[in-house]
């Protein structure tokens, strides 16, 4: 150490802005501003921590609602399909029960799939299972309209054949269509 400091005498290379009166000496001053330093850095360490924390945080709740909003979409697609998958299996079972039990319009049924055949007046032959064909009997269509038993069709369903090819009207495939409409729908 120098003399004058030793006498507590401190050059300065500028005047001073302002001044202000410590005790102690200069170690216990230097001693105190770096304390001062050090809470001030730890605070500011502190506060960068706990803003990443959030941040962190932040992401992960984010992460979180999306994978839970993914979950709830497939969750609602699932449900609805099950959903159709029931009525159909349902809606089936009715169907059969009221074909079984001669609860249907086959007079409708066949002159609906006739019209939908386009044949217009032309020949056309009507598929029907043994039991619609006696339901049938006596009952007019248009000239050209051959009735005929046929094994391999169901009660209630109906295949009409004309020159321009085979028309087939089945529970089964009415219920399938409605279940792809259900399906693209729900999608």
């Amino acid at each position: 150490m120098s003399p004058e400091a030793e006498a507590g005498v401190l050059r300065l290379s500028e005047r001073p802005a302002a001044v202000r009166i410590a005790r102690g000496d200069a170690l216990s001053m230097l001693a105190e501003a770096t304390r001062a330093q050090v809470a001030e850095a730890r605070a500011q360490g502190v506060a960068e921590g706990e803003a990443r924390a959030i941040a962190g945080a932040a992401r992960a709740l984010e992460a979180a609602v999306e994978s839970f909003a993914r979950a709830a979409a497939e969750r609602e697609q699932a449900l609805a399909r099950d959903t159709i998958e029931l009525a159909l299996v349902v809606a089936r079972r009715i169907l059969r029960r009221e074909v079984d039990a001669g609860n249907y319009d086959l007079e409708r049924i066949v002159r609906e799939t006739l019209a939908a055949s386009g044949a217009g007046r032309g020949a056309c032959v009507v598929h029907l299972h043994p039991d619609d064909l006696v339901a049938l009997r006596g009952v007019p269509f248009r000239a050209g309209t051959d009735l005929q038993a046929d094994h391999e069709v169901a009660r209630g369903e109906v295949h009409v054949t004309t020159a321009r090819g085979t028309i087939v009207r089945d529970i089964d495939a009415a219920l399938a269509s409605i279940a792809t409409r259900l399906s693209e729908e729900a999608s």
